[in-house]
């Protein structure tokens, strides 16, 4: 049965690949809601987002909502990285262990900025009037551990994109398993994410007056109109990605993984990371190398590395803290702060 299982999610993850392979022009910056493409969690950023078998806290529901059956504990996580520019970018993330075999959580992310000026081609310097832009996606998510060594999950979220009067809404899924392979412990995860509706910006902005006569006078040139705005597919992807302890003793652990990336709007990648545990996991390190595969000039990131402090007070109440740097190939490097509290 366990043979089973990993057969038919290895020819799923193939399948999927293949189909992004056959992919012959780059799709780079065609879809809307770019800001479900930022890494969460500072765990998972530091290893270069392979995390699809290994992601162990409340930003599974961001990668692979089946993982949420390894949280045994009631966990609330906050995230933020001050993102590119003058961008910031958080996550709140709740987990509710259910029966010991399933889980709840709820989770929010959100893309934001301060307010900017307002300019126009007569007025470059600006007109005094303020706007702001902004994004968030708020989700429900559930995880069941179907058989002892099978998991899966189901997140559904609400997305908003918003500039100034005018936004973009709609409902989106991320699914997910997780499957503890009977070779040597390894784990294999699955995830796809951001499958939904088209996205089309709509609002007052897009108001105008037309002319909907040239060709004769009268009232004709001041009909309102609404400008027609394109609709956009989300960032649909596929990760798929194993986990492996290769040393795992009670002071030292070494674990390494290594994820495949097939997304709608760009070639498929792999992404490949490690961590090694001290202490029994008081002290942790990590690193990772994202996006191998890329074309040069669409990779967006080089390296990360992070680094993990957890400790148990031994009354259920754990805390763990975690950091992030991530190097991009273009922008300079963000810095991903994530604080954990199990009780």
């Amino acid at each position: 049965m366990q043979s089973r299982i990993f057969l038919t999610l290895l020819l799923i993850c193939a399948v999927g690949l293949a189909d992004v392979t056959a992919q012959s022009v780059s799709k780079t910056g065609t879809t809307a809601g770019a800001f479900l493409k930022i890494p969460v969690g500072a765990r998972s950023a530091a290893l270069g987002g392979a995390v699809s078998a290994s992601v162990n806290d409340p930003s599974a529901m961001r990668w692979n909502p089946s993982a949420l059956t390894g949280i045994q504990q009631p966990t609330v996580m906050l995230d933020h990285a001050d993102w590119l520019y003058v961008l910031r970018h958080s996550y709140l993330g709740i987990v509710l262990p259910v029966n010991g075999n399933s889980a709840i959580g709820i989770n929010i992310t959100a893309l934001t900025m301060d307010d900017m000026e307002e300019t126009t081609f007569d007025r470059q310097d600006g007109t005094g009037r303020m706007f702001g832009a902004y994004s968030y996606a708020a989700g429900v998510s559930y995880a069941i551990r179907l058989l002892p060594n099978f998991s899966l999950g189901a997140n559904m979220k609400f997305i908003n994109e918003t500039i100034w009067n005018t936004s973009a809404r709609g409902i989106a899924f991320d699914i997910g398993t997780t499957y503890v392979t009977p070779f040597d412990g390894i784990v294999f995860g699955v995830g796809v994410t951001n499958f939904g509706q088209k996205f089309q910006m709509r609002g007052d902005d897009l108001l105008v007056t037309a002319d909907v006569d040239g060709g004769s006078s009268g009232n004709n040139s001041n009909v309102p109109a609404n400008l027609d705005t394109d609709r956009f597919d989300l960032p649909l992807a596929l990760r798929a990605g194993l986990m492996w302890h290769a040393w795992n003793t009670e002071p030292i652990r070494f674990t390494v993984m290594v994820d495949g990336h097939s997304p709608s709007d760009n070639y498929q990648s792999v992404s490949f990371g490690a961590e090694v545990a001290f202490l029994d996991e008081l002290v942790i390190l990590r690193g990772g190398i994202p996006e191998i595969g890329l074309p040069e000039e669409d990779r967006m990131f080089e390296f990360a590395l992070g680094a993990g402090l957890g400790y148990s007070f031994g009354n259920n109440l754990a805390l763990k803290f975690d950091y992030a740097y991530q190097q991009h190939k273009y922008l300079g490097g963000t810095n991903r702060i994530s604080v954990s509290v199990a009780f």
